[in-house]
């Protein structure tokens, strides 16, 4: 199989306008930038080949900084424009998950419209994937590993190499006369893939030389099974889901466990969510889903909450506790902590009216200092004919979900609730 034509056939079935390579300056990546600045040679039988590199920095080694100039190198070599983004890597849930989250989370920022993230993962990183979703008893989603077009972190994927081994990459390169840097943490086993790497698959290949691609097979297997199920639930799955951050729970207390734990992996991955393990699923289904009726409950999944209101699951961000928060404003503009943009004030010859988001209100002029808050409990009286009610009350009136009522910028005239702005503002007892 030659790689320059087998790739040129896959750049063919998409639909990209353009290519960012992950590039590290390793072996896999090297070839693969190789390769693309071959392909972008072969015009005409290609039309323009749009093509950036990006190298991250993570700061773990100390042989970063070279590497940077490796890459700098590299890609002024072979004419193709790079781009360097260091990141800060989270060791909350390793280093491996932390470098990895960065890594993507950093790619994302520079991945242009109708452009392709093209990564080197190759048939041996298949096969660790697939050991690694084993250990970690994953079902037919995680089984099913990677595939040479997907989605990830919201970003789409291409994997040309995912047919070749690493022995065909570096026979590539050797012919061609690349140079590459070598990882030093590549040979710390304490990293569960360098383990396998290292110490496991090698044992299985020299007994069983086909072993990559049996496991290849039987990944594909599992990919195409979980399709199966997918569209065979399809309907079903759009009856609960019609907004993607929120899954209705109509009917669903009342099917198998199978067929709840897999309504849920297909809402977590149409999130583009890293797919939890069986006992997380179960957690979610019996601390959130099954949870009494007047409470609030909330599952942590990596970076993102799981919580139930008025029974729909709705997956939202980690938001900050904004309760204690007082912000005086001074000037027509105020910046509302926690991604809540902007409050706006206008002014006319009797009243402030204050914009934020979509929403606005407009209260009568005051002398007294304005303040903004998260937080109010007590009652209120927010309709002319009625008695004071518990704002508790009347946000469950409003619909409002128990987390965003205390991101909602209460307004203030001195101590003096006035408003919530877009949702009610407060009468006069007189």
């Amino acid at each position: 199989m030659d790689l320059l034509s087998d790739i040129e056939k896959q750049l063919k079935q998409t639909s990209a306008q353009g290519f960012l390579i992950a590039l590290s300056g390793g072996l896999d990546s090297t070839v693969l930038l190789s390769l693309f600045a071959k392909l972008r040679q072969k015009q005409p039988h290609l039309p323009a080949l749009s093509v950036r590199a990006i190298h991250i920095h993570h700061g773990l080694s100390p042989n970063a900084d070279s590497w940077v100039q490796h890459c700098q190198d590299l890609c002024a070599q072979f004419q193709i424009p790079l781009i360097i983004e260091r990141v800060q890597v989270s060791k909350t849930n390793g280093i491996e998950a932390g470098a990895r989250e960065a890594r993507y989370q950093a790619i994302k920022k520079h991945l242009q419209i109708q452009e392709m993230l093209v990564t080197a993962h190759h048939l041996n990183d298949q096969t660790e994937t697939f050991f690694l979703a084993l250990k970690r008893g994953s079902g037919l989603q995680g089984l099913g590993a990677m595939q040479q077009q997907s989605v990830l972190f919201g970003m789409p994927i291409l994997r040309p190499l995912l047919d070749f081994t690493r022995s065909q990459l570096e026979d590539y390169a050797q012919k061609e006369k690349l140079n590459w840097i070598t990882d030093e943490s590549n040979e710390d086993n304490r990293y569960d893939r360098n383990f396998l790497r290292n110490e496991i698959l090698p044992e299985l290949r020299k007994r069983w030389a086909h072993f990559d691609l049996s496991l290849q097979r039987s990944a594909q297997h599992c990919f195409e099974q979980q399709q199966l199920i997918n569209d065979l639930l399809s309907e079903i799955f759009a009856e609960h889901c019609q907004i993607k951050s929120q899954f209705k729970l109509c009917q669903f207390r009342q099917y198998s466990p199978a067929k709840q734990t897999a309504l849920l992996r297909m809402w977590l991955a149409k999130n583009q969510l890293e797919m939890p393990s069986k006992r997380q699923l179960t957690q979610i289904i019996n601390d959130v889903v099954l949870a009494r009726e007047d409470a609030n409950p909330q599952f942590q999944l990596v970076n993102k909450v799981i919580r139930r209101y008025q029974d729909s699951l709705y997956l939202t961000k980690q938001f900050s506790d904004l309760t204690k928060c007082s912000l005086k404003l001074e000037q027509n503009t105020l910046s509302l902590p926690d991604d809540l943009g902007n409050l706006t004030v206008q002014e006319n010859e009797h009243n402030l009216i204050f914009y934020w988001q979509d929403y606005s209100v407009t209260l009568e002029k005051t002398d007294l200092p304005i303040f903004i808050r998260f937080g109010y409990s007590g009652k209120v009286k927010h309709h002319s004919k009625r008695p004071r009610e518990d704002i508790k009350k009347i946000w469950q009136e409003l619909g409002v979900p128990v987390w965003e009522r205390n991101r909602i910028p209460l307004i203030f005239y001195g101590d003096e609730l006035k408003s919530a702005v877009g949702f009610f503002r407060v009468f006069d007892e007189s």
